[in-house]
């Protein structure tokens, strides 16, 4: 049927995208010293960019570095930072094997890899992400005795990266985790 993947457009234009292509570039050749201003966009080392036009991920991989010709045409530009980032996943409510409840908190260090499979698939990342962190965090301390939480520290956030990695599938969504840590365990 499709030879294509969902949300991804064929390699050829059509008939109305050929047309509004046209337009659009007779429209900046007649106002070519200001609309150049409006069609240039430069994304930054650290950013990548995805572009839709007429609701159509384009073929290929994220853009970026550097400077990007945009056309007029009805296409919207997605700028994704491609540098660290940190969810805090707030005070966790944990009940422990030997029924101590505790509040924790969890830090996640991540880094998005793919920025156009996560545009496509998740409508929230930060969210997604936050949620994802606090259920692993708390699946895996319920299964823990509070003298352990504290012993272990470390090792019990290493287990939760470990998790977070290969258990959920975050390298399939192009995300990937650097760093968990547990902070604040209070009962």
């Amino acid at each position: 049927m499709l030879d294509f993947p969902l949300g991804m457009k064929s390699p050829g234009l059509n008939i109305c995208e050929w047309l509004l292509t046209i337009l659009s570039f007779l429209f900046i050749i007649m106002t070519f010293p200001i609309s150049v201003w409006f069609c240039m966009k430069v994304v930054r080392e650290y950013e990548r960019a995805i572009v839709f036009r007429l609701g159509h991920l384009l073929p290929g991989r994220a853009r970026g570095p550097g400077k990007m010709l945009t056309e007029f045409s009805p296409a919207i530009l997605f700028l994704f930072i491609m540098l660290y980032q940190s969810s805090c996943s707030g005070a966790l409510q944990v009940v422990t094997k030997d029924m101590v409840t505790l509040e924790i908190d969890a830090v996640c260090y991540y880094r998005l890899e793919n920025a156009s499979l996560l545009l496509t698939t998740l409508t929230s990342i930060s969210s997604a992400i936050q949620l994802l962190v606090q259920t692993t965090t708390k699946r895996l301390l319920a299964h823990r005795a509070f003298s352990e939480l504290l012993l272990e520290r470390k090792s019990i956030s290493q287990e939760i990266k470990v998790l977070l990695q290969l258990g959920r599938g975050w390298s399939k969504r192009g995300i990937r985790a650097m760093l968990t840590s547990l902070e604040d365990s209070q009962s």
